[in-house]
């Protein structure tokens, strides 16, 4: 053998081992996964959407950094049976979850102990998992959100909460409506400031603690909910020509709902998480811009019709983004319709951790990936049940049974396009009676799926009592 083919074989022996571990690809890192609620906010009141009152430059500039979803959806036009949907990635009507709770056994309001939360299944990952902000899924110590998944906590357990916070004020509780009661852990925490930048200021300091570790937060904002508080800090900025008190309550809301994403995200670029995080935006229903009912604040929907607590477009059609750099190009718009459902099955994905049977919600990532996404809608059909509304789409088509809350009546099944008639202006269902009862048909069956509430509504949420058989709930002691 010649010298230099000796060398040449005698070096090559010794690459070969190492070469796998060498030239191997590095196993893509479990991101950290932030989910952002808004609460009650109006599709038309961000800068993206068309909104021109006020300036929403950081809530833009996220929904550019990643994908939008054009038709992006919750489960449920009302706060907690929509997050019940999101935390569970099941629709909430198959187990009981119908309506706020409010009225009933304190031991079986609020998300049902047999449910598992995505904390529940991200922390058996290895994540760290925080909430800050609204819990509004019960207020036992069993389902405190230390018992379903989330290792801290910092927030209020009801329906809403005063912004402006006072260590010196005393605290009130109500199963709707709470003051001066924030919660660290199962302990009242008294506080001095603004509630939207409590609540930013505590999960900046959520990823400091956690740094070691991937980590799960879902950071629940009750901007822009009522009351319709100003922060100080941002009054000057509220346009002089806007004079309805409500509505300058509310931009101010919104005012300081953008700067804090704004500064959570500065505070990602800052500390180099930008990205290893996945990053998902919603808000929980559409904006209540109905007076007198369900929580009213001015918040517009446009171009869609309906408000919050209705299935009309405006109610369950919300702004609705995702990011993460590197996987999920920037810049993009998807237009099949998706639903806050999807949010627990796209992180555990995401994640590396086991998606569980049975959801409702799918894994998105393969539609939303930077290589070629899929083509076909995730879904075939959504559906709605909200006391006696309800609504299935499929499609371009959406049928829907709506509350008209003035008349107080029912619409019966109504047909829209939502391609030519997004504003569900003109129902179609006379020249089109063979879908009618294609789409009736499904929902029916759906529905046979679903069980009755737990708790009854209020008269706002069901206003003709319960479905029939739904079991009767004794008032809080």
């Amino acid at each position: 053998m010649r010298p230099l083919r000796f060398v040449r074989l005698l070096l090559a022996s010794f690459c070969l081992p190492l070469a796998p571990t060498a030239f191997a690809a590095p196993a893509p890192a479990r991101p950290n996964v932030l989910v952002i609620v808004a609460d009650d906010l109006g599709y038309a009141d961000l800068g993206l959407h068309g909104g021109r009152e006020i300036p929403t430059p950081h809530l833009d500039a996220l929904a550019r950094a990643g994908t939008r979803f054009t038709s992006g959806y919750v489960s449920a036009p009302y706060c907690s049976p929509s997050r019940a949907g999101f935390l569970t990635g099941r629709y909430q009507t198959k187990f009981g979850h119908e309506f706020n709770p409010h009225v009933g056994d304190e031991a079986t309001l609020g998300l049902p102990l047999g449910e598992r939360t995505i904390a529940d299944h991200l922390r058996a990952a290895g994540y760290a998992t925080g909430l800050i902000g609204k819990w509004h899924q019960g207020f036992s110590p069993a389902h405190h959100p230390q018992s379903r998944g989330f290792d801290d906590y910092l927030g209020f357990l009801v329906g809403a909460h005063n912004f402006t916070l006072r260590r010196d004020a005393a605290p009130k509780f109500g199963t709707a409506n709470s003051q001066n009661l924030i919660y660290r852990g199962r302990a009242v925490q008294p506080l001095d400031g603004f509630a939207t930048t409590v609540f930013t200021d505590e999960a900046i300091a959520f990823t400091e603690r956690h740094a070691a570790k991937p980590w799960f937060l879902y950071l629940a904002y009750n901007a822009v909910h009522t009351p319709l508080e100003i922060d100080p800090a941002v009054v000057a900025r509220v346009p002089a020509a806007v004079t309805d008190p409500a509505r300058r309550g509310y931009l101010a809301l919104l005012l300081g709902l953008d700067d804090s994403i704004g500064r959570l995200r500065a505070h990602l670029e800052k500390t180099n998480r930008t990205q290893d995080t996945l990053i998902v935006f919603f808000s929980d229903n559409g904006g209540a811009g109905r007076k007198p009912f369900f929580a009213y604040n001015t918040g517009v929907n446009t171009p869609f019709r309906g408000d919050k607590g209705q299935v009309l477009e405006g109610g369950i059609r919300v702004p609705f983004f995702v990011t993460w750099p590197g996987r999920i190009p920037a810049g993009r718009t998807f237009d099949h319709p998706v639903i806050a459902l999807d949010v627990l099955p796209t992180a555990l994905a995401a994640a590396g951790a086991p998606i569980p049977a049975g959801l409702d919600g799918v894994n998105l990532l393969p539609h939303l990936g930077s290589g070629t996404p899929l083509a076909t809608a995730p879904h075939a059909d959504l559906f709605w049940r909200f006391g006696p509304q309800r609504a299935v789409r499929r499609g371009q088509w959406k049928l829907a049974d709506w509350r008209d809350f003035e008349a107080k009546t029912q619409s019966g099944w109504q047909l829209f396009d939502l391609a030519a008639d997004p504003g569900e202006s003109r129902d179609v269902a006379a020249q089109n009676p063979t879908l009618v009862r294609e789409l009736s048909a499904a929902w029916e069956k759906w529905n046979a799926t679903n069980t009755t509430p737990v708790w009854r509504g209020t008269p706002n949420e069901d206003p003709a009592g319960q479905p029939p058989g739904a079991p009767k709930a004794s008032k809080k002691k």
